[in-house]
């Protein structure tokens, strides 16, 4: 039995295993979260979707729409609950109200397939498409193999583009578990109330009533078809099904059968190879059909080949080089401890760091430690990979032990750790892409900086801090607060980065007199006498609050020891008991003076000379938001 998993049992007596840490909605925060449904996204035959906000991120919110369906609403949150895979949208919460059953989940950016495909003109190379067919086929496969509340696996049940979800990299993320089963010891489940979208539906099922992970196999054949077609699995009397049947019957693959966007000279035999494939998924001999986790197997293959056709179509290097940086590698044992420290981090060969940095041709920053690229997984998601350019032994250990600290910390203003290689010299990791770059270039640029995303900024800094100086984390120092290590994804949300200097405290404090400083945020103790305290933080915490309502950089200053923020706050509220001067021009209409004012206030303690003085980051975190909460109240009343 999983040791997440708890028995939930409603009014009607209806048993099921629930992750326990799933969140239990009131009707009335379901309310708050979507701003009473006003927002609708999508409708199903089970329910409609609203976007809501929750803790300052995007979520969406499934309302079922007859109460009597109760039962199931319950069996799609036990079987969801207990997922936990990249290319499966997260379930975060439900509520079981009086007059609503409702599933909070992630937001997923791009919409579903289906729309993508059929309803706009969204260009989508080749090896994109193969990315969300390997994401969906991963998921699948986890689904197929996984153990749940007992020695089962979980059939989808109604694999469509519908319902494959599609973020802002195009990854794919499977959801709506409305009809997914159980399926007892991991074989097959018989019924008379067959359900699921008939244009996808394997015939077996439909005929017999007989469920089986081969079902998924046939649906997902059929979105296969659909992704090289770009064209309905059927539409009137057409049938992309009986089409490409028949052409791998005869052996006669006709360019027609693919969407023009994706064919060129050097894929096409990459095109029959899916379509062969999709073929064999859609067999009505079910023991012919192949299993999942071979299909995203050869999906890979073929992602890699038109990896390699694209690479030799638009870089300007030799084959000769090209097959050398290809070849095999053998792993370096020497790595063992921290391959232990990783756990089930996923592990890169160098070949497979070629493929996906193309060579590492696109440098997105560089700094003292380390250059850092962008790059593409098979699924679409897009990674950084971060490789050490200095081969000087003490820097490697703050490289490698920023790593053995971050793989251990799991928070949403956390920059994420994918995965790692351990084939050179160095070991190389690849991170969570932030698109929108760190907040020292957000602070530095012209772009419009809105008052309303500063505080969020702050408010998620201030959580993630919080989370890693808390027992949940094993209480951890960060040591590097600073604009650079707070990054910024797609919807300018912070996550925070950069740990090569950081420490995991066994006590409440610890002595180092040999770590690198930046003196621009270094809390002044720590540089004088080594003290090393979660309260160095909150120091360099309060600096960055500065810079948010100042848009000004500190300086350092020799003669003092501090920062001229530091200094040029604490004398304009020494002097005028306010902070007015300091703020920047573009956030400072009457309305938010007193909200600016406020985060001066917080700015000063946190970076009062004494650590003893200064409030936890806990503390800081929960004055943020409740400053936010006045400042909204106040806004609507105006």
């Amino acid at each position: 039995m999983n040791g997440n998993l708890v028995l939930f049992q409603d009014r009607t007596k209806h048993a099921v295993y629930i992750n326990k840490n799933l969140k239990d909605f009131t009707e009335d925060a379901i309310e708050r979260i979507t701003s009473n449904y006003s927002i609708p996204i999508g409708k199903g035959g089970f329910g409609e979707v609203f976007k809501g906000v929750l803790d300052d991120e995007l979520v969406a919110v499934k309302r079922y729409i007859r109460q009597e369906l109760r039962e199931e609403f319950m069996d799609e949150v036990s079987i969801h609950s207990q997922m936990s895979h990249r290319n499966v949208v997260n379930l975060i919460g439900y509520c079981i109200g009086e007059n609503t059953l409702t599933m909070v989940t992630e937001f997923i950016s791009k919409g579903n397939l289906d729309d993508i495909l059929h309803n706009s003109s969204t260009s989508i190379p080749l090896d994109i498409r193969l990315g969300i067919a390997i994401g969906c086929a991963e998921a699948l496969s986890y689904m197929h193999s996984m153990h749940l509340s007992g020695d089962n696996l979980v059939c989808h049940g109604d694999i469509k583009p519908a319902n494959i979800l599609l973020d802002a990299n195009l990854t794919a993320k499977v959801s709506d578990f409305g009809l997914s089963r159980l399926l007892l010891g991991g074989i097959t489940q018989y019924t008379r109330n067959v359900k699921g979208s008939i244009d996808y539906m394997d015939p077996i099922y439909l005929r017999e009533g007989r469920l089986t992970p081969k079902s998924d196999v046939y649906s997902f054949g059929a979105v296969l078809l659909e992704l090289i077609a770009r064209k309905r699995v059927k539409e009137g009397s057409c049938s992309l099904i009986s089409t490409f049947s028949n052409a791998r019957g005869k052996g006669e693959w006709s360019r027609d059968l693919f969407d023009r966007e994706i064919i060129s000279a050097g894929n096409i035999k990459i095109l029959e190879e899916i379509g062969k494939l999709a073929t064999e998924c859609l067999t009505l001999d079910i023991h012919k059909r192949p299993r999942i986790t071979d299909v995203a197997k050869r999906l890979l293959l073929l992602w890699r080949q038109e990896k390699r056709e694209f690479f030799f179509r638009t870089e300007s290097v030799g084959t000769s080089n090209l097959m050398r940086c290809l070849g095999s590698f053998e792993m370096d044992v020497a790595n063992s401890e921290i391959l232990a420290k990783l756990g089930n981090m996923r592990f890169f060969t160098e070949k497979q760091l070629i493929e996906v940095t193309r060579n590492f041709s696109c440098l997105c920053s560089e700094g003292w430690l380390a250059e850092v690229y962008k790059g593409t997984l098979e699924d679409n998601t897009v990674v950084a990979v971060k490789k050490s350019v200095d081969a000087y032994e003490e820097h490697i250990i703050h490289f490698v032990n920023g790593v053995m600290i971050h793989a251990q910390l799991i928070h949403t203003n956390i920059i994420k750790l994918f995965g790692v290689c351990l084939e050179v010299g160095i070991p190389i990791f690849l991170y969570e892409y932030a698109a929108e770059g760190n907040l020292s270039d957000l602070l530095n640029g012209s772009k419009h900086f809105p008052l309303e995303l500063r505080l969020e900024i702050a408010i998620g800094t201030a959580k993630a801090l919080a989370y890693m100086h808390s027992s949940d984390s094993g209480c951890i120092r960060h040591g590097s607060v600073n604009p650079s290590n707070i990054l910024l994804d797609h919807n300018f949300s912070p996550k925070v980065s950069g740990f090569s200097l950081s420490r995991a405290l066994t006590i409440e404090y610890n002595y180092d007199d040999s770590v690198v400083v930046r003196r621009h945020y270094s809390d002044p103790s720590f540089v004088q006498c080594g003290l090393l305290t979660v309260k160095s933080d909150v120091y360099s915490f309060g600096i960055i609050l500065m810079e948010l309502i100042s848009r000004k950089l500190s300086t350092y200053d020799e003669d003092c020891e501090l920062t001229d923020l530091v200094i040029l706050y604490n004398k304009a509220y020494d002097s005028e008991k306010r902070g007015a001067a300091m703020f920047d021009k573009d956030i400072t209409a009457d309305k938010d003076i007193i909200l600016l004012e406020d985060i001066g206030k917080l700015a000063i303690e946190c970076t009062k000379l004494g650590p003893d003085l200064r409030p936890t980051m806990k503390e800081v975190a929960e004055r943020l938001e409740i400053l936010r909460a006045s400042w909204g109240k106040a806004s609507q009343g105006r």
